[in-house]
C-alpha cells in the first residue's frame, strides 16, 4: 500500500525532547485513509481488556439455547465480554419448518477456519483449545473466560456510529490504540450484528416458533478476517490508529429477506493478530445508542 503523506519525523524528536504536544501523523491509504498519531496516555490508563465470544448456532440444534442461556448468565455478571453469534453448519440450513437461513458467507469462512465441529461451540478470543482447533464447548465457557490474563492490556479500541437511513448506509469510526508492541501484524475487523430476531428454533427438543435470537451476525464491514492498519499491518507502540468504514445495507446484504432494524444492531470491532489469530482487544457500540 501507499503512503501518501508523511510529516517530518523531527518533528516528533522536537516535540519528544521539549515536552511538547506532539502533533505530527502519518497517513496511510488502506480502504479509507489511516491516520496514525501518538496516544493520549490517559485515555491508555482506562482501557480494560475486553473478552469476545463467537458462538456457533443453528436453529434446529436443540442444545444450542441452553449455551444462549449459559453465555447470558456469564454476560450479565461480566460486562466486559462480548458476543456474536455465528448461525452455520447443517444445523442452520433452512428446512420445511425452518425456513429461514440465517448463515452468512462471513460466518461459514470463520466456521471453516477454525474447524468448529458440533454445536453449540464457541471461540474465546479465538485462543487455540488444542493444537487443530479453537473451539469450546458450553461447559467450558465460564472457566475459559475467567482464565484471560486482564492484565496482559496490550490495545484499545475506540468506536463510534452513525446511520443514513436514506443512503441506507453505517458509518463506523474507528480508532486502536496500542500500549505495547506487538510482535505480529495485526488487523481490525468489524462487524453488523443484530438482536430480537423472531424465529423458529427447537430448545430441548420442544420447537419454539418465537424463539429470540440475539447477537447474531449479519454482514462484516471490512472482509472476512478485517484489514490491515499499515500497509504491512505491523502497528508500534504509544500510536493510535484512525479510520472509517461503511457498511451499505440497502443491496446485495446476505439474508436480504432478514430487514435490518437499526435500533436492534451493533457494531463490533476487533483487533486480531494474523500470525496467532487471538482476537487482542474488542469493543462495540449499540446503533440506538
Amino acid at each position: 500500500m501507499k503512503k501518501i503523506k508523511l510529516l517530518l519525523s523531527a518533528l516528533l524528536i522536537t516535540a519528544t525532547a521539549c515536552n511538547k504536544i506532539d502533533t505530527s501523523k502519518d497517513i496511510f491509504d488502506i480502504i479509507f485513509p489511516v491516520e496514525v498519531t501518538p496516544w493520549d496516555p490517559e485515555y491508555a490508563k482506562t482501557v480494560v481488556q475486553k473478552i469476545y465470544v463467537e458462538k456457533f448456532t443453528g436453529h434446529t440444534c436443540t442444545f444450542c439455547p441452553d449455551g444462549a442461556r449459559k453465555l447470558k448468565i456469564i454476560m450479565d455478571e461480566d460486562q466486559t465480554v462480548i458476543a456474536t453469534a455465528i448461525h452455520c453448519s447443517f444445523q442452520a440450513n433452512p428446512t420445511l419448518y425452518f425456513p429461514n437461513d440465517f448463515k452468512t458467507p462471513m460466518g461459514n469462512i470463520i466456521e471453516d477456519k477454525f474447524n468448529i465441529r458440533g454445536l453449540p461451540q464457541a471461540t474465546i478470543n479465538r485462543l487455540p483449545s488444542s493444537s487443530t482447533t479453537w473451539q469450546f464447548d458450553r461447559e467450558q465457557w465460564g472457566k475459559v473466560i475467567g482464565d484471560v490474563d486482564r492484565n496482559n492490556v496490550r490495545a484499545g479500541i475506540q468506536l463510534q456510529c452513525s446511520v443514513d437511513e436514506t443512503k441506507q448506509e453505517i458509518a463506523a469510526n474507528v480508532a486502536v490504540t496500542i500500549l505495547k508492541e506487538l510482535p505480529n501484524p495485526v488487523q481490525i475487523c468489524l462487524v453488523l450484528q443484530q438482536d430480537s430476531i423472531i424465529s423458529w428454533q427447537i430448545d430441548g427438543g420442544t420447537y419454539i416458533p418465537d424463539y429470540v435470537h440475539n447477537h447474531m451476525l449479519r454482514a462484516g464491514f471490512n472482509g472476512n478476517l478485517g484489514t490491515k492498519l499499515t500497509p504491512d499491518g505491523m502497528v508500534t507502540a504509544e500510536l493510535k490508529y484512525s479510520t472509517i468504514f461503511k457498511l451499505s445495507y440497502k443491496n446485495s446484504f446476505p439474508n436480504s429477506f432478514l430487514p435490518v432494524v437499526i435500533k436492534d444492531c451493533s457494531v463490533v470491532a476487533y483487533l486480531i493478530d494474523m500470525k496467532t489469530n487471538e482476537v487482542l482487544q474488542v469493543e462495540y457500540v449499540h446503533l440506538h445508542e
